[in-house]
């Protein structure tokens, strides 16, 4: 190899690296930079309450993938793009979809009340450094579910925006909406529609203010 191919080589391979870990916070907020909406991730979510209602663990793993369908399938309604200051985002719910076959589902159901807000906020960087991205790099963006309470007519979610070519946490924040709709689908499906709704309207804009930096 000459000189020059050399050379060429070191200029490629550093401005790939520079292109993984040049995502920051900052560039969540950057209209140009591309999203890639990655899915609900329930490796670590809790279901309190309404056990009969989710049926067997194959009727759960159903939902699982429909849920995120649901969303792909319906983007007006479900408007990732929207809720985060953008026309489009990429999708890869692969991602989620892998890890949430793996999920033991009985673990998921519970009627402890002490379930409810059961992640903290420090346990997001061990969970998304757990995922795998399949090689995908800039700014993933995943709903890691933390709970669908039927006693407390309410879902949580932690909004989570990683750099998925070096599996850095950007932020997350948790949010909070009741479900609404009828038949177990569209039920929590609408606690997902009320997060996205919130961002849209007023969060997305207060994250702007807390971690945007010019």
């Amino acid at each position: 190899m000459n000189i020059q191919k050399r050379l060429l080589f070191l200029f490629v391979l550093l401005s790939s690296i520079g292109a993984v870990s040049a995502q920051t916070k900052s560039d969540v907020f950057n209209k140009d930079t591309e999203i890639t909406w990655l899915g609900l991730d329930f490796s670590h979510a809790k279901l309190l309450g309404d056990r009969e209602k989710f049926g067997s663990e194959s009727d759960l793993r159903h939902l699982m993938t429909a849920w995120n369908e649901l969303i792909l399938n319906e983007p007006e309604k479900y408007d990732v793009a929207k809720a985060v200051g953008r026309s489009k985002v990429a999708t890869a719910i692969d991602v989620t979809g892998d890890r949430n076959g793996e999920v033991d589902v009985q673990a998921m159901f519970t009627n402890d009340q002490k379930d409810y807000l059961h992640i903290q906020p420090s346990d997001i960087e061990g969970i998304v450094s757990s995922f795998d991205f399949k090689g995908k790099t800039g700014i993933g963006l995943v709903f890691i579910v933390e709970t669908f309470s039927k006693p407390n007519e309410e879902g949580s979610v932690f909004v989570t925006f990683v750099n998925m070519g070096s599996k850095e946490l950007l932020f997350s924040e948790r949010l909070t909406a009741e479900p609404k709709g009828f038949g177990m689908r569209n039920f929590w499906a609408g606690c997902v529609f009320g997060v996205l709704t919130k961002m849209q309207k007023k969060e997305f804009e207060n994250w702007r203010k807390k971690y945007y930096r010019p």
